[in-house]
């Protein structure tokens, strides 16, 4: 479902026609897919983009204008040598200003998200290949062991208990259990993992942003998160699976935070790999004679369809953003909740890229200018929809995200009844998109990515609006980056000041 803005309490979207965006986006009107009335496309931009802050805060622009006028006033003196100045005085480099700002930040991560799952797809192959020998592990009376989850939302998405899992590969806690003959997937890079190697486990190394690896300049990496052996992932592994991350982690360049980059991307790549390597397994075992690479193929495409549909949710994304944009100007809180899969909600709250704004603060203190997003991958957990109900009933913008039909069910009262603003996430099912000869149920879900690369959308575009409008948030640098802790550190004060 593609939500409007027309019922969000406390803000004028609809009521002053000439309260336009910036930058509106390029390209024709896309329509949602699901016969919803579509949100109309922001007008050029106008003088009266802003409302102004309330009198007792004047802006930094305010008090320039004030000075300036003050200024314009000794000026309108008569002098002999006075001269009339245009105001509108236009140069030669005018084309040239877009302050590194021409693209919406929603599309840069969409369209990075898509690229890392592109690359991706060159992994199919030794996808194949590694499954095959997962296969015939398994077959032998041996296990196949992972732990390439790391970061936040992956240790909740990659659970071997995660619904939608063949529960096939076992989650690695102790490397001491790895007897020989087994298999590994691992982000880790140590001489543990060596020595898991050398007595007899097969080790696949998975590449991921947070861990040092010999794909990535030298010293990028903290300390914390280097190898203190000097080993890299060739040394202790067997062969090497590329996440196709990048090491920064953010996709989204800022040039108003030039340190690093925003939104982090790590679980889109390391679980769309998870979830192939599962669904190929799975295959392989119930059918010896599956093809090397096809069921981790259809996987990958499947979340690629549902990604770009995703794009339907632009206008509606980037208006949700400015109405947010204007809640956190006036003192509001922004927070997020994900009681059906935690994951979501720790993919958005002191996470490296991410804003260090979520979750932070006092939601009694102006619960009318709050924001409330439910992440999720269920219409109706109980928790959620009491969550919005309460937060709708005190007057905060209520924002969900995840599917509104689950196994063909749709519930009245269920999230979407609860919220301000709705983004369907294309994820139907509750189990998978995989269905495997002799499993009642189909495997591998992707309501966990769908859901968070919505999230991380919605935040991309609301840093957009809030730069665009002269106040820039503070963001968390990776503790995994050479300074980035010292930078978080650093910024605290700041961020506690200015609230955002």
């Amino acid at each position: 479902m593609l939500g409007t803005l027309e019922t969000i309490s406390g803000t004028n979207l609809y009521q002053n026609p000439t309260e336009h965006l910036h930058d509106s986006p390029t390209g024709p009107p896309r329509r949602p897919t699901t016969g919803i009335r579509p949100v109309t496309r922001p007008s050029p931009p106008t003088a009266h983009d802003d409302p102004r802050p309330r009198p007792e805060q004047p802006s930094r622009r305010d008090l320039l204008l004030g000075g300036a006028a003050l200024v314009g006033g000794l000026a309108s003196i008569p002098t002999a040598s006075a001269a009339p100045a245009s105001s509108i005085t236009k140069s030669k480099w005018d084309k040239e200003y877009t302050f590194g700002h021409s693209q919406l930040f929603m599309d840069h991560y969409h369209q990075g998200i898509l690229g890392i799952l592109g690359k991706i797809a060159g992994e199919a192959e030794l996808v194949g290949e590694l499954t095959s020998r997962a296969a015939r592990v398994v077959r032998a009376g041996h296990d196949v062991w992972t732990s390439m989850n790391d970061g936040h939302m992956p240790h909740w998405e990659q659970r071997a208990d995660r619904l939608g899992s063949p529960k096939i590969m076992k989650d690695q806690k102790d490397l001491k259990l790895l007897k020989p003959g087994d298999m590994l997937f691992t982000n880790h890079c140590n001489k543990q993992v060596l020595a898991t190697r050398e007595r007899g486990v097969y080790v696949v190394a998975v590449t991921i942003s947070y861990i040092d690896n010999e794909f990535r300049p030298a010293g990028f990496t903290d300390e914390s998160h280097s190898n203190p052996d000097g080993l890299k992932l060739k040394d202790v592994s067997h062969v090497i699976l590329h996440s196709h991350t990048p090491y920064k982690q953010g996709l989204v360049r800022a040039p108003e935070i030039p340190e690093f980059r925003l939104c982090p991307s790590s679980q889109t790549g390391v679980g769309a790999l998870h979830w192939m390597l599962n669904a190929e397994l799975a295959n392989k075992l119930a059918d010896p004679k599956a093809k090397p690479v096809e069921k981790s193929i259809e996987y990958l495409e499947t979340l690629v369809d549902r990604i770009k549909r995703i794009a339907t949710h632009r206008d509606a994304i980037r208006e949700t953003a400015v109405a947010m944009t204007r809640r956190i100007r006036r003192g509001g809180r922004w927070f997020v909740r994900s009681d059906a899969h935690q994951g979501l909600s720790s993919e958005m709250s002191h996470v490296a890229s991410g804003p260090m704004i979520v979750n932070y603060g006092d939601w009694s203190a102006k619960p009318r200018e709050n924001v409330l997003l439910v992440s999720t991958i269920t219409p109706e957990h109980p928790a959620e929809v009491k969550a919005a109900r309460k937060a709708r009933a005190e007057g905060a913008l209520v924002i969900g995200i995840g599917p509104a039909t689950l196994d063909g069910k749709t519930p009245r009262s269920g999230l979407f009844s609860q919220c301000n603003v709705q983004f369907e996430n294309f994820s139907p099912e509750s189990h998978g998109v995989i269905r495997i000869r002799g499993r009642q149920q189909p495997i591998c879900p992707t309501t966990g990515l769908t859901t968070n690369v919505i999230q991380q959308m919605l935040c991309a575009q609301w840093v957009d609006e809030m730069v665009r409008r002269g106040f820039v948030p503070y963001f968390y640098q990776g503790g995994y980056q050479q300074g980035g802790s010292e930078y978080n550190s650093a910024m605290k004060i700041h961020f506690e000041r200015q609230g955002f």
